[in-house]
């Protein structure tokens, strides 16, 4: 088979897959009304840790381009009850966990969304201990936005290059990570997504590096990922310098509101890690 028929296959496949690649986890259904495939062993795992207050898209965009056919997929969380993301609507998206904690000891390819309070979750002592403990032995450890504190927390990014979303970048080093201004970072097996939309990016990436660059070109075609954003302002190289500086306050100090001792869990991290700020 050459190229051009690869890449016609790939096509095939992941037309006939299309948007139903994520099946059987939103909340708004029954759970038996989804189809449940069985796990082929031959297949790596993806093991995308959900839990409440999540940023939908973070987990939505890496969830259409990479739970396919080529691997089996876990949506994990402490227990199986729906956890729900992070939504000031008069309703909110609910997600069906697939696995726990508990069940779950291994992935190759681990994965964590962000939210807009990372520091709730960096007091979810249970989620660092397991991200820890499954990412040491993990192929590809993975995240996108503020996942990557998550992950940080647990010790996964010491000395590795990362990125997160651009306004709480900077904060990464209290984990002993580089941050870097980038959409998508690879660090050997370290590979992080900056903010929300960038997990089609970051995901896309990933593809190519667990299967091949046709693969994941067809899977951007399919999903016709082509961004032209309207107003060009999606990042603080292109915004705006005042707009920037508003956004950026009025963000931070929300979560000072709602956090108060966010600076100081922090460094009590830092601590832990054995991170040595200057």
């Amino acid at each position: 088979m050459d190229r051009r028929d690869f890449t016609l296959s790939c096509l095939g496949s992941i037309a006939a897959l299309g948007t139903a690649a994520f099946t059987g986890n939103v909340s708004a259904a029954p759970a038996t009304a989804h189809q449940q495939l069985a796990a082929d062993p031959s297949k790596p795992h993806i093991a995308f840790v959900i839990y409440d207050g999540m940023t939908a898209q973070d987990l939505i965009g890496p969830v259409e381009v990479l739970a396919n056919s080529h691997f089996n997929v876990d949506f994990v969380w402490r227990d199986k009850n729906p956890v729900y993301a992070e939504n000031r609507a008069n309703r909110q998206l609910g997600f069906l966990p697939t696995a726990t904690f508990a069940e779950l000891q291994h992935t190759d390819i681990l994965f964590v969304p962000g939210t807009s309070n990372p520091y709730r979750q960096l007091r979810q002592q249970d989620m660092l201990d397991w991200v820890a403990q499954v990412g040491a032995n993990a192929k590809w450890v993975t995240s996108v936005c503020s996942g990557a504190f998550i992950l940080g927390a647990a010790g996964l990014l010491k000395g590795y290059q990362a990125t997160t979303h651009w306004a709480l970048r900077d904060n990464l080093r209290y984990f002993g990570a580089q941050p870097v201004v980038q959409r998508v970072v690879h660090d050997r097996n370290r590979v992080t997504g900056a903010g929300v939309t960038s997990g089609i990016d970051f995901a896309l990436q990933l593809l190519t590096l667990l299967t091949n660059e046709q693969l994941a070109q067809a899977t951007e075609l399919v999903l016709e990922y082509d961004p032209q954003p309207p107003y060009r302002t999606g990042s603080p190289q292109v915004a705006p310098a005042a707009l920037v500086e508003a956004t950026r306050d009025g963000y931070l100090q929300r979560l000072a509101q709602i956090e108060p001792d966010s600076v100081q869990l922090l460094q009590q991290t830092a601590k832990r890690l054995g991170v040595q700020l200057s």
